[in-house]
């Protein structure tokens, strides 16, 4: 047999709530697929914390049932690679976020308002690349709060990784930093004489020796070698001693390379790329550097070599879809796929049961976690409309359709947005987990007067981390003949013209909503 057909990759993804692992053999085919939870601590309505030990546990089960698969069936494993959201580890002994929060700052942890503020009055030209106003989802306001709540973090012993390049060191024992990470999440401009942003760092009161905690002179592009994996690693993941591990990727970045398809020169400039799951990435790719309002970025070599990203989204989505299940009074009172099955189909038979009368009144402008965009605004909230005393089964089902028809709402606006700021998207790439809800996709479909497509595979995000996996390995030169090899077939999802219709009405009203709710935060 050829070495296509013998050799395979193993993609890790960790995400909110799972660590999922899946073999791929170098054409993109998924062999097979492992999935371990996470455990998410949140202390508050701001802080979300994780423990490093649990998934590197979790990461072990998954790899190790991936790799036993590839043993009986006669393959090799010859890369790894990592994504996961992007959440900032704590390197230092013990609890260093405080009693009974880990070593992780979750992605959604928005403790470090005050500093974002204090960081947003520098006007220091990187805030230009967050519209100037920088999210404390990003790291530099996490560092900051670190540095005042927990000075020891600072002693020179400490340091500070996404957690996909702390996977990375485990596995290897080389502390390398992701590109895909750095540009998008840290103080560093690839395109600038000096990228690391050492005088905005004096400026917060950071000096050269705390710098050592971050080494931003250790960064390496996506598909580049990470290393290899160790003698106790390997036993942790059921590998071989020396598999080549590449450098990782925030999951979105893995998601948007899993979903650009065979064929990039048909959607740069002119494709959304949506990963949608906890929370929705919007990814759009430029050849030439301009500014979106709104919107962070653009970010060069975030995912392709010598291209611009614009990232935009939505901090809580899928989670806010949760939320519905788990607090409605009528909902099952748990999350799970089942659970947002039923509720997705009893939604579609209700809309075709009742037509434009089903949840009229109701209507969302979903930012339950501040507006990621056109506003970048992490301090605006939700606002809703049509809310009673009604607590039964169809008022349950009135809300799960209000919220999902406010998130899609939402991404037909920045459509618009960056069409009227540089970009001519006429098409939207859907992966993660919101393909797989019936209702979602229908109204992806029917909200947006262009196509929205689907992978044929099964995961496009671990696609994506296979992709990266696979160059590492040597198996394809660049990420892009990655893609174009192992990428599968994109499908156009067919609208239904009795939705659309009724959706366009919709979209009236969400658009005065949201007027309002700009109209409220500005004097509130």
């Amino acid at each position: 047999m050829s070495e296509k057909i013998l050799n395979s990759v193993i993609a890790v993804d960790v995400g909110s709530r799972q660590v999922r692992a899946g073999l791929f053999d170098l054409d993109g085919v998924l062999l097979h697929s492992a999935v371990s939870p996470v455990a998410l601590a949140q202390h508050g309505a701001l802080m979300a914390t994780y423990c490093m030990a649990g998934i590197w546990q979790s990461v072990g089960e998954v790899v190790r049932q991936c790799a036993r698969h590839a043993e009986e069936a006669g393959r090799a494993v010859t890369g790894l690679a990592f994504d996961a959201t992007s959440s900032l580890y704590v390197d230092l002994p013990g609890s260093p976020l405080g009693d009974g929060q880990g070593d992780i700052i979750g992605w959604m942890d928005q403790r470090a308002q005050d500093e974002a503020v204090e960081i947003n009055r520098r006007n220091h030209a990187y805030l230009a690349y967050f519209d100037g106003s920088i999210s404390p989802e990003i790291h530099l306001p996490k560092i900051l709060w670190l540095k005042r709540n927990h000075p020891e973090a600072f002693t020179g012993f400490g340091a500070f990784r996404d957690v996909c390049d702390e996977l990375a060191r485990r596995t290897t024992g080389e502390d390398l930093r992701s590109a895909s990470a750095f540009v998008c999440k840290w103080p560093f401009v690839p395109d600038q004489p000096s990228p690391w942003c050492s005088d905005l760092l004096n400026e917060l009161g950071f000096d050269s020796s705390d710098e050592t905690a971050f080494s931003p002179d250790q960064v390496r592009p996506l598909g580049s070698v990470h290393g290899r994996v160790t003698r106790e690693a390997a036993s942790h993941l059921g590998l071989n001693e020396g598999t080549i591990i590449a450098v990782g990727a925030i999951d979105a970045e893995a998601g948007a390379l899993g979903n650009i398809g065979r064929d990039f020169e048909a959607i740069i400039g002119r494709a959304l790329l949506v990963t949608g799951g906890t929370s929705t990435n919007f990814m759009a790719f430029s050849r030439d550097k301009f500014q979106v309002p709104g919107v962070w970025g653009p970010f060069l070599d975030a995912v392709l070599p010598g291209q611009w990203m614009h990232e935009g989204g939505q901090s809580l989505s899928g989670g806010a879809l949760d939320a519905v299940l788990t607090q409605h009074p009528a909902g099952p009172g748990a999350r799970g796929g089942e659970n947002h099955q039923n509720a997705a189909k009893d939604c579609l038979a209700m809309l075709d049961e009742e037509g434009s009368s089903f949840a009229a009144q109701r209507h969302v402008v979903p930012d339950w976690l501040g507006n990621r965009s056109p506003l970048n605004d992490s301090r605006i909230r939700a606002i809703m409309t049509g809310i009673g005393q009604d607590l039964d089964y169809q008022s349950f089902l009135e809300s799960y359709y209000a919220t999902a028809r406010g998130l899609v709402m939402q991404m037909r606006q920045v459509i618009e947005h960056f069409n009227r700021h540089g970009y001519q998207i006429n098409r939207v790439h859907l992966s993660g987990g919101h393909r797989l809800n019936p209702l979602l996709l229908r109204l992806y479909a029917d909200s947006f007067d262009g196509d929205v497509l689907v992978s044929k595979v099964p995961e496009p995000v671990l696609s994506g981390t296979a992709m990266i996996a696979a160059v590492a390995a040597g198996h394809y030169p660049s990420l892009l003949a990655a893609a174009n090899h192992m990428a599968d077939e994109m499908v156009v999802v067919e609208k239904d013209d009795r939705h659309a219709e009724r959706l366009r009405r919709d979209y009236e009203i969400y658009l005065k909503l949201f007027e309002v709710q700009r109209e409220i935060s500005a004097v509130s």
